[in-house]
């Protein structure tokens, strides 16, 4: 029985990802242009192939992104790495996600010419931004 999961996301720019796992402490490792990289599932002949990105979740068993028409999706073999890492896939999706989404957000706020006043996050962990762009 395969374990590996495939996870549409709205990942679209692999920029805004790699800073985001930066910031995280992840390790990742890139696929040379106009290769691939395969990786390892759990069963004996379980591969995720077709990656551009390889995410190292400290085990033998990372996480892929792939390409896809419009933007990434994420496929893993969660099990293993839930297995052998005691992360849990929504947990690790949450915080992957989380940080690119906020990543994408600054880098747009630079873009347009505005300048971070105060930054706060609440209980929830929700992110308040107050900008300010001077004429």
């Amino acid at each position: 029985m395969s374990h590996i999961a495939k996870i549409d996301t709205k990942i679209k720019d692999l920029a805004h990802l790699k800073k985001a796992l930066v910031v995280l402490g992840m390790q990742y490792v890139e696929a040379v242009e106009n290769e691939t990289l395969t990786l390892r599932g759990y069963g004996k002949n379980e591969t995720i192939t077709g990656c551009v990105m390889e995410i190292k979740t400290g085990s033998s068993y990372s996480i892929g992104i792939r390409k896809k028409e419009q933007g990434y999706e994420v496929a893993a073999d969660w099990w293993a790495i839930e297995t052998f890492t005691g992360q849990k896939q929504e947990e690790l999706m949450n915080r992957i996600t989380r940080q690119y989404a906020y990543e994408t957000v600054m880098d747009k706020i630079r873009g347009m010419g505005y300048a971070v006043v105060q930054e706060e996050q609440d209980a929830k962990e929700n992110v308040r931004i107050t900008v300010r762009r001077w004429n």
